[in-house]
């Protein structure tokens, strides 16, 4: 996984006003495409996998660390249209 200047900087905005540290990519269920996954501020589970990325510590559980691992965070816009996207990744649905 890549995280951008731009997204570490909103990210770490977020994480200090709720005074969590983690950022968590956590496994959803499967879909058509492997397994579904889910981002949040969270703790570290029994199961995940933790990384420093561009200084910021990411929780991945292990069922979706492959797929995670092909993704891009970066951040777009001004605004209220601002927020992190995802480039990378397949979707095959």
């Amino acid at each position: 996984m890549i995280i951008t200047d731009g997204a570490k900087t909103y990210i770490e905005e977020v994480m200090k006003e709720h005074g969590v540290f983690t950022l968590r990519f956590s496994f959803e269920g499967a879909g058509c495409c492997g397994p579904s996954w889910g981002m949040s501020l969270a703790a570290v589970q029994e199961d995940d996998v933790v990384q420093t990325i561009n200084g910021l510590e990411i929780a991945i559980d292990k069922k979706v660390l492959d797929t995670v691992d092909k993704l891009t965070l970066d951040f777009e816009g001004k605004g209220e249209e601002a927020g992190l996207v995802f480039h990378g990744g397949e979707s095959c649905c």
